[in-house]
């Protein structure tokens, strides 16, 4: 079977959704040390039946739809360009075209003859970017595709923009921030973005647009327990009037790679919707507050050395 150096992945965003490349398209490879955790098709078949018979006479298709899903380690902003709709450097703050890409995937056989698949309408719902100490930072997209054409131009050898390994995003290079308090001892982080994307659909079996959703930013960590500041936002900061709000607050996650590249995510409004205490009792480890936050906003900034 096909293994290691016998793949390839390359996106290109499309001019108009379901459009395919373009003319003179620039693929890239999201980032390095990816994993294609799915690409598979639906075709919703429908069975048919007479009356007089328990067996189906056959089934008609009804609507197509595509799934991708990628992880990869972060090192640059291009796939910014797939998640962020208001030209991939913020998320809408109106409905708008939800960005779409067309992607390359490919096997390479022992035989030495390519299988190509050409995913084209691809449209991502919900993106991650993770922070595991110890570890690079790594991103998820999950996505779906409207049409799988079998005549796309596949990128020219050596035509795809690969990232190299001193771009890599690390842990060692990551700095925290919530409501201007710094976190020495986070062992995880999580920014999440749902509800990113959504398919229209006509009297056709292919879609026939895609749309910006109801989006739905979040933000996650996990840290070593040191101070009551952040237990005091959970729980304390808490309007007492009839109508109890939790107070909000601004925030920031900012990688920085060896090359001195930043980019930084800032949180708008964190609330924090559940607060925990792990490993209380422990003789061998330390207490830790896991904690999810609702909010309204993620910005990125790229700086480039």
């Amino acid at each position: 079977m096909p293994g290691a150096g016998s793949a390839n992945v390359a996106f290109t965003t499309e001019p108009e959704f379901g459009a395919g490349p373009g003319t003179d398209p620039t693929w890239t490879q999201p980032g390095i040390d990816v994993n294609v955790t799915d690409l598979s098709v639906q075709q919703a078949l429908e069975r048919s039946r007479h009356p007089d018979s328990p067996l189906p006479q056959g089934s008609r298709p009804r609507d197509f739809e595509g799934g991708i899903g990628i992880e990869f380690t972060l090192t640059d902003a291009n796939w910014h360009d797939l998640v962020f709709a208001d030209g991939g450097t913020a998320l809408p703050e109106k409905g708008v075209r939800a960005p779409s890409s067309a992607w390359y995937f490919a096997t390479t056989l022992p035989d030495g003859t390519t299988e190509p698949r050409t995913p084209t309408g691809t449209i991502f719902t919900d993106a991650e970017v993770l922070y595991e100490r110890a570890s690079d930072i790594r991103v998820s997209l999950t996505g779906i595709y409207g049409f799988e054409p079998d005549d796309l131009t596949a990128p020219a050898d050596g035509a795809i923009q690969q990232p190299s390994d001193e771009d890599a995003f690390s842990y060692h290079g990551v700095s925290f921030s919530v409501d201007g308090l710094n976190q020495p001892l986070m062992k995880s982080a999580t920014i999440s973005l749902t509800g990113l994307a959504r398919f229209r659909r006509g009297q056709g079996r292919h879609p026939y647009d895609a749309v910006t959703s109801a989006i739905e930013p979040a933000f996650s960590t996990d840290a070593v327990f040191s101070e009551r500041d952040q237990l005091a936002a959970a729980v304390d900061d808490v309007d007492d009037s009839d109508y109890e709000q939790i107070g909000k607050v601004p925030g920031e996650l900012t990688f920085e790679n060896g090359k001195g590249d930043t980019i930084e995510y800032a949180l708008d409004d964190l609330q924090p919707t559940s607060y925990s205490w792990s490993d209380l009792v422990a003789a061998d480890t330390d207490l830790t507050e896991p904690i999810d936050y609702h909010v309204t906003n993620i910005t990125p900034t790229v700086t480039t050395a």
